[in-house]
């Protein structure tokens, strides 16, 4: 493989090997991500994105900045309707946030909000499977409700795959390849992310013409450890679980961003706060920390994952979680404490025993700050 830096833009050794990253242009890579060692056998990197609110804690403001930059280079002429899918788990805040930016550069331009999903909603119709080969959990669900959200997805002349970071596109080719039976009349796809390492290989793959959009694009060079023992994902890991009754309604087709029915949350002027999503309920936490921020508080965004790293590179510290979703899949959180945070508020469709694993996971790392459960129901895609 060929590259055009000298040297790569970031070298980083784990303990399954070692990641060479080279950067197109002058981007500033340390802003936008960091990398970790994977636990999957599949793959033994992981990007870790700084701007995201997943792994490492990010600012509300540089969250919806990410979101706003990739609205930005979706091109300004895709022929109508337009579908965005936000792909599960770590990209569904991204996604929504992008679809958000886009319909406010484009007000009243005919759109849908699609994300992929792996808990199965009661009565929706399943539009499309796919897999993600590399992934700790490879099925996906597309699933849509309501009829008229399906009438209009299959007008769909362009189609819009939000993933928070693309090394070979596969996944790609994969959602889109899948969405074609629900799509006849598709024309156009462009696939955006924070980090893109393919340098577009996988574009002649797509079955329709298609552009890559992101943020950071270049290549990458991986070299995996031969003396470490391979990685081995744990049982359960790829189980479906149950979305609640009164859950977000983005798993199964949006025309507005959506936001939820749930107490307000306070916050004292310069009170740090850790806000927590849970797996594929980001976007709320999102809008949480945006909330707190108001009043003056310190906020970021992080959230339980099935994404399984270990300890080193990006990751300081791992927490686990019991899936709220009861696929019996194994949850993490990492850099819980990287904040600094003087409380945690953990954002939640489906109220369980979250407070009291949070409690006992900071009690682990040496901390006994205070933990707030915000419980959220949605009754449909209302706008912001």
């Amino acid at each position: 493989m060929q590259f055009t830096r000298a040297a790569p833009a970031m070298t980083v050794d784990l303990s399954t090997g070692t990641l060479d990253l080279f950067v197109d242009g002058d981007a500033d890579l340390e802003a936008f991500c960091d990398v970790a060692a994977r636990a999957n056998p599949r793959r033994g990197f992981l990007i870790v994105s700084r701007v995201l609110g997943r792994h490492l804690p990010a600012r509300p403001g540089a969250m919806r900045a990410a979101m706003d930059g990739l609205a930005a280079r979706v091109g300004s002429d895709l022929p109508g309707p337009v579908v965005f899918l936000g792909m599960a788990e770590t990209a569904t805040a991204l996604g929504q946030g992008c679809f958000a930016a886009w319909q406010a550069r484009h007000p009243g331009a005919d759109a849908v909000y699609l994300q992929s999903s792996r808990q199965r909603v009661a009565g929706a119709e399943v539009a499309a499977r796919f897999e993600e080969g590399h992934s700790h959990a490879t099925s996906h669900l597309v699933q849509i409700a309501d009829p008229a959200i399906r009438a209009r997805v299959a007008e769909a002349r362009a189609l819009v795959i939000v993933d928070d970071e693309c090394s070979t596109g596969a996944t790609f080719v994969a959602a889109a390849t899948a969405l074609l039976g629900a799509m006849p009349r598709l024309e156009r796809i462009e696939t955006c992310c924070i980090t893109d390492w393919s340098d577009g290989s996988y574009l002649d793959a797509m079955p329709r013409p298609a552009a890559a959009r992101a943020i950071v694009s270049g290549r990458m060079r991986w070299s995996a450890a031969t003396a470490a023992p391979p990685a081995e994902l744990a049982a359960g890991s790829n189980a479906p679980g149950a979305a609640p009754d009164a859950g977000m309604k983005s798993r199964t087709g949006l025309l507005h961003p959506e936001r939820a029915r749930r107490a307000a949350v306070a916050a004292a002027p310069g009170e740090r706060v850790l806000v927590l999503g849970e797996g594929e309920h980001s976007y709320e936490a999102l809008l949480v920390a945006e909330e707190i921020e108001r009043q003056g508080g310190i906020a970021a965004v992080q959230c339980i994952t099935r994404s399984p790293a270990l300890i080193g590179g990006a990751m300081a510290s791992k927490s686990t979680f019991r899936d709220s979703y009861d696929s019996g899949a194994p949850c993490f959180l990492y850099n819980m404490l990287a904040h600094a945070p003087d409380r945690v508020v953990i954002v939640t469709e489906r109220p369980a025993d979250q407070r009291a694993e949070a409690a006992a996971a900071l009690a682990d790392l040496g901390s006994s700050v205070p933990v707030d459960v915000v419980a959220c129901l949605y009754a449909g895609g209302e706008g912001e």
